[in-house]
């Protein structure tokens, strides 16, 4: 057997409303709404998170590139 198909039909009824939802005003300098401190520790935090990972990156390749000149000299 065969489902019917319910047709959508918009009856204009609101479940939730949504007025005051949505982007906050926020100025063109700081897109974010942070401010310059909260600014400045999220930087600090990104940097503290990604540096060693990149360093990481950047040692293995290193350790490869020597066990390669290693293995063919």
């Amino acid at each position: 057997m065969k489902k019917k198909k319910v047709e959508y039909i918009d009856d204009g009824h609101t479940i939730y409303s949504m007025d005051g939802v949505g982007r906050a005003k926020a100025d063109t300098k700081n897109n974010v709404g942070l401010t310059k401190g909260e600014r400045r520790a999220a930087i600090k935090a990104a940097l503290e998170l990604y540096i060693p990972r990149v360093l990481g990156i950047i040692l293995c390749f290193g350790i490869a590139a020597l066990l390669v000149y290693l293995w063919l000299t």
